[in-house]
């Protein structure tokens, strides 16, 4: 009788073994362009430092399967506004959680009070498709009341289809049912993502019906290709335009033939710089660099911007913005302050 009971209980405790979640930890998120990319860590810490610092937490059901996004300082919810750039945080929030129903993917999104909003796109809930190979083929936006909404981008809906091994075409509707750009002001309509074995896009590719590359503007001006650089530990390091005949051009809307990012041993990016065909400092939007700072916690605490010979310059107003902390609570959210030149 005894040896029943302890099979048992043995059992029943190794099913719970199997219930249980799968947690890692990370100082930031890869870039992504798309909602298509899977939501991946750079950065990896241990749990110990997760409890002193600033981080991510990536928690997987006994599948695998990511269910749970939290940006954290110790076991507090923060915003995730406090890591800087370059991190692949547009669309979620201080909580993200996701559930699976059959081949479906449902995203919702919680601040960092824990309350349940919209995500950084405007977005209170994301519903993805998944065809019967488990590909994702698709994603619908929706608001509080469950009616289709347009994101931040004028997007309701994205569409892909899964081509090669690791590539997809992307094509995006509004509310209307009309096909819109990537961005109002990043004009590929359809787009053909490059995509490692490991996730990590490689270029994005403006492509006619027949998969031929085409300038985003018109046939004498715009890009076609947009390629991706990373470093070992996955921070995204620059970035390169390409016209249809894949020669090095200036973006038609950056107004530049690319980007540098420095980041330092955390994965913070401290500096994000717009060049030339030359490789040099080019001036976009008013400005050739943002540098930026952090504490020790992980936390931005200050945003400068500086143009060709170095000299401060102001850029929508400002030219440094500061982020403040409670020093007796760092987990409260900063308060913030900016400076104009003086003229």
């Amino acid at each position: 009788m005894k040896q029943i009971i302890l099979l048992v209980v043995l059992s029943m405790s190794l099913q719970l073994v199997g219930q249980e979640m799968n947690h890692k930890y990370y100082k930031h998120l890869v870039f992504r362009e798309s909602p298509y990319a899977a939501i991946k860590g750079r950065i990896t810490i241990s749990k110990e430092r997760a409890c002193k610092e600033n981080h991510y937490k990536l928690s997987y059901n006994q599948v695998y399967k990511l269910v749970l996004v939290e940006y954290l300082f110790r076991n507090k919810q923060i915003s995730r506004r406090r890591a800087g750039i370059m991190d692949g945080f547009r669309n979620i929030h201080s909580k993200t959680e996701i559930s699976y129903q059959d081949n479906l993917e449902i995203r919702k999104f919680y601040n960092s009070d824990g309350v349940r909003c919209n995500n950084m796109m405007n977005v209170y809930k994301e519903v993805y498709t998944y065809d019967n190979n488990g590909k994702k083929i698709g994603v619908k936006f929706y608001d509080k009341n469950n009616n289709p909404i347009n994101n931040t981008w004028n997007i309701s809906e994205y569409i892909w289809q899964p081509i090669h091994k690791y590539d997809v075409i992307e094509k995006r509707k509004n509310v209307k049912g009309d096909y819109v750009t990537m961005r109002p002001y990043y004009h590929f309509v359809t787009t053909l993502y490059r995509f490692t074995k490991d996730g990590l896009l490689q270029s994005m590719r403006h492509i006619d019906e027949n998969s031929n590359l085409i300038n985003d503007f018109n046939d004498e001006k715009g890009i076609a290709i947009d390629k991706a650089q990373y470093d070992a530990d996955l921070n995204l390091i620059s970035f390169k335009f390409y016209n249809a005949n894949n020669i090095a051009t200036v973006g038609s809307f950056l107004d530049c033939a690319g980007g540098e990012i420095t980041y330092d041993k955390n994965g913070n990016c401290i500096q994000y710089a717009t060049i030339g065909l030359d490789g040099t400092l080019m001036l976009s939007r008013d400005k050739a660099y943002d540098v930026y700072k952090f504490d020790d916690f992980g936390n931005a605490i200050e945003m400068s911007h500086y143009g060709l010979e170095h000299e401060p310059v102001e850029y929508r107003g400002y030219n440094k913005t500061k982020f403040i902390y409670d020093a007796e609570n760092p987990s409260k959210n900063g308060k913030i302050k900016r400076f104009q030149l003086k003229k």
